[in-house]
């Protein structure tokens, strides 16, 4: 079974299937931000692959907005 990382820069701690990223990452996310990447409808795919990109491109995790 593969285990699977969180994607923020220098983190790597664990994280379950169905979750973007480790609790930690994820509490630190503004509440904006983990409300919207929580709606599961027709955008969700892209608003995942938004915070993707601002993880990619080294975004703080308390500065990522997603305006989907």
């Amino acid at each position: 079974m593969t285990t699977l990382t969180c994607p923020a820069p220098d983190c790597g701690s664990p994280r379950k299937v169905g979750q973007h990223m480790c609790w930690d990452c994820w509490d630190a996310l503004p509440a904006d931000t983990r409300r919207v990447l929580a709606i599961r409808d027709h955008l969700a795919v892209a608003r995942v692959q938004l915070l993707h990109q601002q993880l990619a491109d080294t975004v703080p995790l308390h500065e990522i907005e997603i305006d989907l």
